[in-house]
Parts: structure tokens; sequence; C-alpha cells
């Protein structure tokens, strides 16, 4: 029978108790036991997985004995609440199709429209093709300390979904990044005999121009998806009087990867930079140190995962619109470190709605999503009745 959007399913309820919370990244404490309660109501497996004190993954198993294995998951915490609201960012308030809170996009909606799917499901009786892992994670917005704890864990599955807002397109391939600050040691002496010292700041501005090259010499390779990866250098900053030659100085770069590089591969590159500056300044000294990684990833449009999403989409009448991320996100963790092939697939736009004021949901997205997750845990497509435009 065919499920009108006018009588929604489980997920529009649990977007609204999730968005009640506030669950900054580092407070998401509330909402982990919020979500391990209704996933404890619908009578999954469940359990807790402290990622730092106070700091709870939730992790809920429908088990059945079969394959394939399904991940699902998706993130907890919310960037801050910011200023120039015009509605209570706490509120859940429902206007014009819309239910508005922050997270409610980013992305308490996907989980939402996840568990509402298995929520639903196991009200009517029904049971999933093969076991289903549904894990709600912390600390994605800031270090992903969440999925790292959770592949730490050893979670297995043949399949993983990520729930981002991609406005209900399959995203088949984002990309990464790397981070690393370049520490530029010199000599400190007075200013009035500069020849005596080693400028740090002065070394730094080489090494700059450098890196620029290098990042000049990225245009060369571009991906099929994302066109070439590119190099910023982001800040740059030392001494501490114009009086003191400056023994010390600091360049942040933020590299973004395409799906096929490698971190020996853009290390390499910075390392090659620093040679450059270093046949110049012969005393050169730098120290790297690597900070947040997110690897890129791609999924080939044959993969069987992509079979299956894309079946389902059809079952809740959504074409087949396969996208990619320049974004990064956790998915790379879970191809690359778990070895899970895994999409993204969520309603709520990541561009209109994420991280701003008033962010807002999509009613019927979410009830759509909702019934794509219900179609992909069945494993088979049925047929698909549609009523006065209504999305069974």
């Amino acid at each position: 029978m065919a499920l009108s959007l006018e009588m929604p399913g489980a997920a529009q309820s649990i977007l609204e108790q999730l968005v009640r919370i506030p669950s900054a990244t580092g407070h998401e404490q509330a909402i982990a036991h919020a979500f391990a309660g209704r996933c404890e109501e619908a009578g999954l497996e469940v359990e807790t997985q402290e990622v730092e004190p106070g700091r709870l993954n939730v992790i809920a198993r429908w088990r059945v004995g079969r394959r394939p294995r399904l991940l699902l998951t998706g993130h907890l915490d919310t960037v801050p609440v910011g200023e120039g609201w015009t509605r209570d960012p706490f509120g859940a308030e429902v206007a014009g199709g819309r239910l508005y809170g922050r997270g409610a996009c980013d992305m308490k909606g996907g989980l939402a429209a996840m568990l509402g799917a298995i929520v639903d499901l196991r009200a009517r009786g029904a049971e999933p093709a093969g076991d289903v892992v549904l894990a709600a994670v912390v600390g994605e917005e800031e270090d992903s300390a969440g999925t790292r704890a959770l592949i730490a864990g050893g979670v297995a599955a043949d399949w993983a979904v990520l729930a981002e807002p991609t406005a209900m397109a399959l995203v088949v391939a984002n990309r990464g990044l790397m981070n690393y600050r370049l520490v530029v040691r010199g000599a400190s002496v007075h200013a009035s005999s500069p020849e005596l010292g080693r400028n740090a700041v002065t070394a730094a501005a080489r090494l700059v121009l450098e890196l620029e090259a290098c990042a000049d010499g990225l245009a060369t390779r571009p991906h099929r998806l994302f066109g070439p990866p590119n190099l910023t250098v982001g800040t740059i900053h030392g001494g501490t009087r114009p009086y003191v030659v400056p023994d010390r100085c600091v360049v942040e770069v933020d590299r973004r990867v395409n799906p096929g590089e490698t971190r020996d591969q853009v290390v390499a590159e910075i390392q090659a930079a620093i040679a450059r500056t270093r046949a110049h300044l012969g005393w050169l000294e730098v120290e790297v140190e690597a900070g947040p990684e997110y690897l890129a990833f791609e999924i080939p449009e044959e993969h069987e995962l992509i079979g299956a999403m894309t079946s389902a989409m059809a079952a809740a009448n959504l074409p087949r619109r396969l996208s990619a991320w320049r974004a990064a996100s956790d998915a790379g963790f879970l191809v690359h470190t778990a070895g899970i092939p895994c999409v993204l697939f969520g309603p709520g736009d990541i561009e209109q709605s994420a991280h701003r004021p008033d962010e807002w949901m999509d009613l019927v997205d979410l009830e759509v999503a909702q019934r794509v997750f219900e179609r992909l845990l069945l494993g088979r497509v049925e047929a698909v009745e549609v009523v006065d435009g209504s999305v069974p």
C-alpha cells in the first residue's frame, strides 16, 4: 500500500527529537543517549563506544545472519549555532514543509531517515536482506574521532552508506584533504646586524614561492571528475619584534587530493619544494608536521553497491543521479582504512542549508530518503504504487 507524504514515517519524529538536543562537537553525550534510546525502542541490539570521556558513538545492530552486511552511518555532532538566526535553533519548528534547527540538514536528517527506515520496517514485520549496523558517531565536524574509533573497534560490513546531505544525489567519489605545518627555523640576532643571524621569515617566503610553483604544476594532473588537485598556502606567521631577526616562522598548507593520490606523494612534493629552497639557503631547516587528513575515494559506477542504491532510489521514484563531492567526508576512512566500499546519500542540501543560520530540512526529501533506505535494506525492488504523487 502506498504511503502518502502527508502521513510521515518515523523519520520526522526522530529528527524533531534530535534537533531539540544541542550537540556541538565535544558535547554529544545527551544526543547519543537519546539516539541509543530510540534504537532500543525499535528492538535493536545497542552498544555505546566511548571515544573520549563523555563522548559516545552509538552502534545498533539488526542481525538476521545473512549477507550483504550493510553499515548505515552518520554523525551526531554539529557546528556551533552562531549568530543570525531568526528561529529557535533547537525548536525543531515546522513551517512551509521544512523543519528548522541546527543540524537539521548536517546531518541529523540523514540519521533520522536511516533510523526511521529501520523503525518502520520492524513495525511492519519486515526483515532486511542482510545484517545491518547503524552507527551514529561523534566528532566529524572537527577531526572524525568517532569514525576513526568505529574503525579501530573493528566494525565490519560489505557495504556502507554515509548519510551526508547530498540533495538526494548518489555521491560515488569525493576529494580528500591533507594539512601540514612547515616550521622554518633560523637564528635570532639584533636587527642592526642581520648578517649574523638566519632569518626564518625570509626563508619561509622563499619556501612559499616554491610551494606556489608546486601548486601550478598540479594543474597538469586533472581528474576526470574533479579537475586538478590544488595546494593552498593558508597562513604564514613568525617573528616577535621588527628589530629582531626572527628564528622561527610557520607556514600552514592545505592540499586537496584527488582519488589515486597518496600521502607519500604529497609529502614528496613538499620535500621537493624544501629542497629547492635549500639550494638557495644552505642552512635551511624545516620540520614538517602533519595535520588533519581525509582520504579521497571513488567507487566504480559498475560496483554492486551503486546498483543496489540506484535500484532503491528508483523504487522511491528518484532518478539515477550520480555525483561527486569536492569536499571531504568520513567515507575515505571507511574505504581505505576499513576496506568497506562506501557511497554518500542523504536528504538536505549542504550548500543551501548546512552551517547557516536557520538551517533546515525539506520534509518531503526526508520522507523519500527514508523510503530509499527501506528499499536498500529489503534488498529487492517491489512494485511501486504511486497515488496522487505519493511515494511508497
